[in-house]
């Protein structure tokens, strides 16, 4: 019998929010006039003339939080847009004491001394404003709401209020927290929070002991996809783990006392180790009667824990502390979990892993699927994507013929490595990774401090200096004076030269390998080096002032495998390393002229250069209170002539001019950050505009640089989203505004413009989240499904041109012993482990689960394609340029595993998180460091985009 013809459809947490999905749900909406944003702005400026902070905003999140415990959770307060959703009625007397509360603390006044009889003309005015009950459903393709058929746009993304993102998730997470969920044989409920998402709250994920704990958080956001009608839902699930104590914790969740009312999540106020509720909320609750809610029993569990680690420390009996003033008793932390539940705010080490693993997530689809019925994104493999090939981690490393390739396409005669040592074993490993790139043998080789090592003819040498002084840890760390002497680090024209260096803490280790601080001591843990005492960034600054790019090999890590049959273990470190140093040389291996076999439009693949860029803004820091910007570039320029190497250059804003990419990043890590307005608390329109000219003006130099040769840019479509409006997914289909930075490169001349721009979304709170690969027949059925996939999806449009998702398998998954944890259950059915000789268990709780991820790809063509022969194949087609970022994503530079980014951006990015100036407490994801236009979070922050 023969098969059925099936096509390999991508399965995503991904649906589209429809009107019959919505189900007639509502919410309360006050749309204030001009006056009350008016009068808020004057406030705002009264509160920064109050506190003497320019960057200040006047709190809004006090009238928030205290609202959530009026009215029974679900509140949004905008007011720079001049909006109050809620999801049930509020009273206008109870609106207008609050905004008058509200009003007088923030200006400095007592509570007892605010007149509520006497209301504050902005609390009149928000209270005479008519609250409406309006229908999602009405505002989901239109601000201005349902409109007639006469007026009702055609084919066009979807321009939802901005209210609507805010509040959709509300009635969704009730409906389906109405019905259990069931799972590996559980019976979960799932409980709503006031942020719109889910909590397994009583069916947590303890460790062997009980002693911690963490539980299943579902979210549920609205977000819009390129070229889809409907705005989408999109889902993610987390593991989120319940810290023990208060301290540090920057948000906690509460249950109400009526178990009907959603879990609030309440954001923290302060810095440090102690963070409270904002004493103005309290207050606010307190003039209106409420002496008790879920912020005043978070705010006493803070109190009564201050107190009794005070009392610890004086050495004085903590039983007193069981009650409060006048003998009122105060709660104490509970053994397991209690209604009050802190989360842990940053990644220490934990007894629970991080993730939900596969199962759980293809189960939630399953629950969503049966409870809402949604209508979802039909997603389809790109079949001209098969065949991805990739080097195993065992076979990547330095080929002499890739540098030898390289250093004749840069016109460099000679490649030199400077290796900088002060410890024997180190020495020995730089020797022995030195002898298995170049084919030598390590016993024969001992070479003195300063005499050059031939490693291959006379094109490449190593040169070996003992430098304790310059290497060693401390104050005078990385000082110059201590690599004086060395005269191999002296450049020369027909010579290139890396330094690669031994390093006794790797500084890019995860904050897993550290337990909590418990001392109060803040930020500065154990083990954790002051920045200007670690020797790695002072060295690397100082390098880099020579000219000179560097690589640090961390300790060498002892593999849990079993070794070789020859009894040796690879030295991981060394390999990456090197390789590393390559890629900051501008090295670049044939696995790249592989990859790049897509011919784009009347061009081919290595007639096309590849240009990448990077901007960030690094949030503020302990005592320094300006943003630091970073923007970087590089480009990959095809090769000269056929069988040469590509060429890696680069671009910063601290060194604007176009450069082989060695000497770019060493003029990039020379200086410091600068400094600018692009913050989080001031949306600077005039700002973003400097910032996007200047990008052009680098590109115009790129197109000079280039020669002609024609050209794409890639970006990340949320670190830039401020910049070029164009990236908009509402915006695609609309023509450029006139004297508008529409695009990178938009206010160029035509001969200096990109042929497109590929717009890269690797943010999974953005992107849908794949599940499983279902092949489906023609009636639209499953006939069989994968549970994995690392394959190119393109995401089916109903206009336009398409968007691509590149799904991902994380190599954890599949790493050595990883044993696939999560592919056929959830955490509810982890294993503890067991010690017993006869019975040998992993304890499967303690690992982190994995799940796939997707990297989206959006291609813009922006050349004009009028006077394009298509029957000719000369029209650009967005699936060539889809394709192509795809491969330079599966074949990376110095890396066997796939990377995010394409190679150009990615190296674009590695500048940046090379610098010696680089957040060091930033997760790897750069999780704290945001991109230009996104927000951390907190509640006072400006509302992002929410439509990229």
């Amino acid at each position: 019998m023969p098969v059925p013809k099936t096509r390999p459809r991508l399965d995503t947490l991904a649906y589209r929010c429809t009107p019959a999905l919505l189900d007639g749900a509502t919410v309360h909406l006050r749309d204030f006039p001009t006056s009350v944003t008016s009068l808020w702005t004057l406030l705002d400026r009264q509160y920064k003339e109050l506190v003497q902070r320019e960057e200040a905003q006047a709190p809004h999140s006090v009238l928030t939080n205290a609202l959530r415990c009026l009215t029974g959770g679900y509140v949004f307060f905008d007011p720079k847009q001049g909006l109050l959703a809620t999801r049930h009625q509020v009273d206008d007397d109870t609106l207008r004491d609050a905004f008058t509360l509200m009003h007088g603390l923030v200006l400095g006044q007592h509570p007892d001394d605010i007149d509520l009889n006497r209301p504050s003309t902005l609390a009149e005015r928000i209270a005479q404003t008519p609250q409406e009950e309006r229908l999602l459903a009405d505002y989901l393709k239109d601000p201005r709401g349902k409109l007639p058929a006469s007026e009702a746009p055609g084919n066009k993304q979807p321009d939802a209020a901005n209210w609507v993102y805010r509040t959709v998730a509300w009635d969704l997470a009730h409906r389906l927290a109405q019905q259990v969920w069931n799972v590996d044989s559980q019976e979960v409920t799932l409980r709503p929070d006031s942020s719109g998402g889910l909590v397994a709250w009583h069916q947590a994920w303890p460790n062997k002991s009980g002693t911690a704990h963490a539980f299943a958080r579902v979210r549920l956001a609205l977000k819009t996809l390129p070229n889809v009608a409907d705005p989408v839902v999109l889902v993610s699930s987390q593991a989120t783990r319940v810290s023990s104590r208060m301290a540090y914790a920057r948000t906690v969740l509460a249950e109400q006392a009526d178990v009907a009312l959603p879990i609030i999540e309440v954001e923290m106020a302060g810095r440090g180790r102690i963070r409270r509720i904002h004493r103005m909320s309290l207050q606010t609750l307190a003039r209106l009667g409420m002496d008790q809610s879920v912020l005043h029993g978070i705010q006493q569990r803070v109190d009564h824990e201050q107190e009794t680690d005070a009392q610890a420390e004086a050495g004085t009996d903590t039983a007193a502390a069981a009650e409060g003033e006048g003998g009122a008793a105060v709660p104490k932390p509970a053994a397991g979990l209690g209604p009050i539940r802190p989360l842990h705010s940053k990644n220490y080490r934990f007894p629970v892993g991080r993730g939900v693993g596969m199962h759980h997530l293809r189960e939630l689809d399953r629950h969503i699927r049966e409870v809402l019925n949604p209508a979802t994104v039909q997603i389809f493999q790109d079949t001209r994507a098969r065949g991805f090939k990739q080097l195993r981690q065992a076979e990547l490393s330095v080929r002499p013929d890739d540098i030898i390739r390289s250093l004749d396409a840069m016109a460099y005669q000679h490649l030199r490595i400077v290796c900088l040592w002060y410890r024997d074993e180190n020495r020995t490993r730089m020797i022995h990774g030195l002898a298995g790139v170049f084919g030598l043998d390590p016993a024969t080789l001992d070479p003195a401090d300063g005499v050059p090592l031939p490693l291959n003819g006379g094109r490449i040498s190593a040169v070996f200096h003992c430098v304790p002084d310059f290497l060693t840890h401390g104050p005078n760390a990385g000082q110059t004076a201590s690599i004086a002497h060395i005269t191999s680090l002296k450049n020369a024209p027909d010579t290139l030269v890396g330094v690669w260096a031994e390093t006794e803490f790797d500084a890019d280790s995860s904050e897993e390998e550290e337990p909590e601080p418990q001392d109060g001591s803040g930020q500065e843990s154990q083990g954790r080096l002051r920045e200007d005492e670690d020797a790695k960034h002072q060295a690397r600054r100082t390098l880099a002032r020579l000219g000179i790019v560097s690589q640090f090999t961390a300790e060498r890590k002892t593999s849990k495998k079993k070794p070789k049959q020859d009894g040796k273990q690879a030295d991981h470190q060394v390999i990456l390393s090197l390789l590393d140093l390559c890629r900051s040389l501008g090295i670049i291996d044939r696995r790249i002229d592989q990859v790049m076999v897509d011919q784009i439009g009347p061009h081919a693949a290595d007639q096309v250069a590849q240009c990448g860029i990077h901007v960030r803004r690094q949030s503020r820091q302990g005592k320094d209170r300006k943003a630091k910007i970073c923007i970087t570039a590089s480009v990959l320029k095809p090769p000269a002539d056929t069988g040469e190497a590509w060429t890696l250059h680069g671009w910063s804003y601290t060194a604007p001019e176009w450069q082989p990419y060695h000497r770019a990043q060493a003029a990039f890590h020379a200086a410091a950050y600068p400094t600018g307005k692009m913050t989080e608390f001031e949306d600077d329109n005039q700002g973003y505009k400097k910032v996007a000219k200047q990008i052009d003006q680098a590109l115009s130099d790129l197109a000079d640089y280039l020669e002609g040769t024609p050209y794409t840019v890639t970006v990340d479509g949320v670190g830039t989203r401020r910049l070029w409006l164009g990236l908009h997914n509402r915006r695609q289909g609309e023509q450029a505004q006139p004297g508008s930075t529409w695009l990178p490169a938009s206010t160029l001349a035509a001969h200096e413009r990109p042929l497109a721009v590929i717009r890269i979304n690797k943010d999974m709170d953005e992107v849908p989240r794949p599940v499983q690969v279902s092949h489906v027949g023609g009636d639209g059925k499953a006939v069989r499904t994968n549970k994995v996939t690392n394959l190119l999806y393109q995401v089916e449009p109903d206009f336009g041109s398409p968007s691509w998702l590149l799904a991902t398998v994380p190599n954890q998954f599949d790493g050595a012993g990883a044993g696939r944890l999560g592919e056929a259950s959830t955490r509810w059915t982890a294993s503890h482990g067991s010690n017993d000789p006869e019975n040998r268990q992993k304890n499967e709780v303690r690992q982190n689960w994995y799940s796939m991820t997707a990297t989206e790809i959006y291609p813009i063509i922006t050349t004009d394609t009028s006077k394009d022969d298509s029957e000719n194949g000369t029209t650009i087609e967005p699936q060539a340029l889809a394709l192509a970022a795809a491969r330079l994503c599966h074949q990376p530079l110095a890396w066997a595993n796939r990377t995010r980014y394409p190679v150009p951006l990615h190296s674009a990015q590695q500048m940046d998180l090379d610098h010696p100036q680089y957040r060091r407490t930033a997760l790897k994801d750069d999780q704290t460091a945001a991109g230009v236009g996104e927000t951390n979070g907190t509640q006072d922050d400006a509302a992002p985009d929410e439509q990229l």
